[in-house]
């Protein structure tokens, strides 16, 4: 009766561990999207970058910088980039001195390789609008936070926004132009480059 016993309380506890495991991926899949559809269609003329911004920080609530704060730093050298966009949109142009990470990147592969580059500094993710870059941020942000004292940003609008204020991209030793990800956002991406 008492082996019974205890085979019965080991096969509850290894049916309350899988359960808490299911909560827990669940409430992570919870706090990486908010659910629902993505609703705006970057190939609508009604729809702007802001209209892309605002849905971007209501699906990921994470830490964001402006691309005019972000200028300042770069100004005086103040600051890490990680650019989360495919090697194909980084080689179009990238900000000055950023570093791609593979959008998909998980925390613990992203500190065996960017460990060192992370202290004192900020640190700036950014993406196309800030999608990928706020997804990267909310996968690794627990993980790298203590490893990054000056704190950890999302790009507001990415790369798409740094464009339209004028600002400088690079490939290479040469100027650089924003990649458009797909033909949808790229018809988001000419209206918000288009001089006013």
């Amino acid at each position: 009766m008492i082996r019974r016993g205890h085979r019965r309380m080991r096969a509850l506890a290894a049916v309350a561990a899988i359960a808490g495991a299911l909560l827990a991926a669940a409430l992570t899949w919870t706090l990486m999207t908010v659910p629902g559809p993505w609703r705006l269609d970057p190939a609508d003329p009604r729809v702007s970058l802001d209209d892309v911004e605002r849905e971007v920080a209501r699906r990921y609530p994470v830490p964001d910088i402006a691309s005019a704060s972000l200028a300042r730093m770069l100004a005086s050298g103040d600051v890490v980039l990680f650019d989360v966009r495919t090697a194909e949109e980084f080689a179009a142009g990238h900000l000055p001195g950023a570093i791609r990470v593979e959008p998909g990147t998980g925390a613990e592969e992203f500190l065996a390789r960017h460990r060192a580059r992370l202290g004192g500094a900020p640190v700036v993710f950014y993406c196309a609008v800030g999608v990928r870059s706020a997804q990267m941020m909310m996968r690794t942000l627990e993980r790298i936070a203590p490893h990054a004292t000056g704190g950890i940003y999302n790009l507001r609008g990415g790369i798409f926004r740094w464009a339209s204020g004028g600002r400088a991209l690079v490939r290479g030793d040469a100027p650089g132009e924003a990649h458009p990800f797909d033909a949808n956002w790229g018809q988001l991406l000419s209206r918000s480059t288009a001089a006013p």
